[in-house]
C-alpha cells in the first residue's frame, strides 16, 4: 500500500511536470527513486508480453504500481493543463523564473553535489558534459508556421524521448519546436486532431527507447546521474 501511494503521488507530480517547460517527468521519477523500476516496467512493452492472462500481465508490468502511476498522471494532465496555460499566458516571467531556481536546487539535490564531487573529482567532468549538452539543446531554434500531422508526430517522438531522460523536459522541447502552445491547448480542449498524431509519436518512442536506456543506466548509473544533473542545471539557468 505504501508503494502504491508513492507511485500515485509520483505519477501526479510527473503529470504536472510534463506540462511545465524545464522539468522532466523522469526528473520527478529520480527524486521519488522510482526511475530504474519505471524504465524496467516500460522495457517490458513487447508483443510477446501482451497476454489475456491477468496474473501474467500484473507480474510483467507491475500493475499494482504502474496503474496508480498512470491514472494519477492522466488526472494531473487533465486538471492542470488549463491552470498552467493560464499561468504561462499571464505570469510567464515570474512563473519560469521560479521554475529556474527550483531546477538549480534539484540538480544539486539529486547527486548530493558536494559529497559526490569531493569523493570523485572525475565526476565533475560528467556534470559539465551534461551542462554543455543542455545549453546546446536550448540553443536550437526550430519553428513551424504550418503545423502538419507529420510534424506533430515527430514532435511527439522527440518530446517523449526527453520524458524518459531526467533533465530537459519534453515540454521544453515542444517550446523549442514551436508547438508547446498548440499542444497545451489541445490537451485542455481535447482536440484529437492534434492529440492523436502527438500520442502516436509518443507511443513509438515508448516502444523503442526504454530497454536501451535501462541497460545504459544500470551500467553507468553514477556517471549518468551527473550528466542528468548537468542537464537539469542548464534547464534551470535557461529559465531564469
Amino acid at each position: 500500500m505504501k508503494n502504491q501511494i508513492k507511485y500515485s503521488l509520483a505519477g501526479f507530480c510527473m503529470g504536472v511536470a510534463e506540462l511545465i517547460p524545464g522539468i522532466s517527468g523522469s526528473t520527478i521519477a529520480v527524486i521519488f527513486k522510482i526511475y530504474p523500476n519505471l524504465m524496467q516496467i516500460l522495457s517490458q512493452l513487447k508483443l510477446k508480453n501482451l497476454t489475456l492472462n491477468t496474473r501474467s500481465l500484473s507480474e510483467i508490468f507491475q500493475l499494482k504500481l504502474s496503474l496508480p502511476l498512470i491514472f494519477s498522471m492522466m488526472i494531473a494532465v487533465i486538471l492542470c493543463s488549463r491552470v498552467i496555460n493560464y499561468l504561462l499566458t499571464n505570469y510567464e516571467e515570474l512563473f519560469l523564473s521560479s521554475l529556474g531556481f527550483l531546477m538549480i536546487f534539484l540538480s544539486a539535490f539529486i547527486i548530493k553535489f558536494f559529497k559526490d564531487i569531493f569523493d570523485d573529482n572525475k565526476l565533475i567532468m560528467f556534470l559539465f558534459f551534461g551542462v554543455g549538452i543542455g545549453f546546446g539543446i536550448q540553443e536550437l531554434s526550430i519553428s513551424s508556421d504550418n503545423i502538419s500531422a507529420l510534424y506533430i508526430f515527430l514532435c511527439g517522438m522527440l518530446a517523449f524521448s526527453f520524458f524518459l531522460i531526467p533533465g530537459i523536459s519534453g515540454s521544453a522541447m515542444l517550446v523549442v519546436l514551436g508547438v508547446y502552445g498548440p499542444i497545451i491547448q489541445a490537451i485542455a480542449t481535447l482536440n484529437f486532431n492534434l492529440l492523436f498524431p502527438f500520442a502516436l509519436g509518443c507511443f513509438i518512442s515508448l516502444l523503442v527507447l526504454p530497454k536501451a536506456l535501462l541497460s545504459i543506466y544500470s551500467s553507468h548509473e553514477l556517471n549518468l546521474m551527473h550528466i542528468f544533473s548537468g542537464l537539469i542545471l542548464s534547464s534551470g539557468i535557461f529559465l531564469l
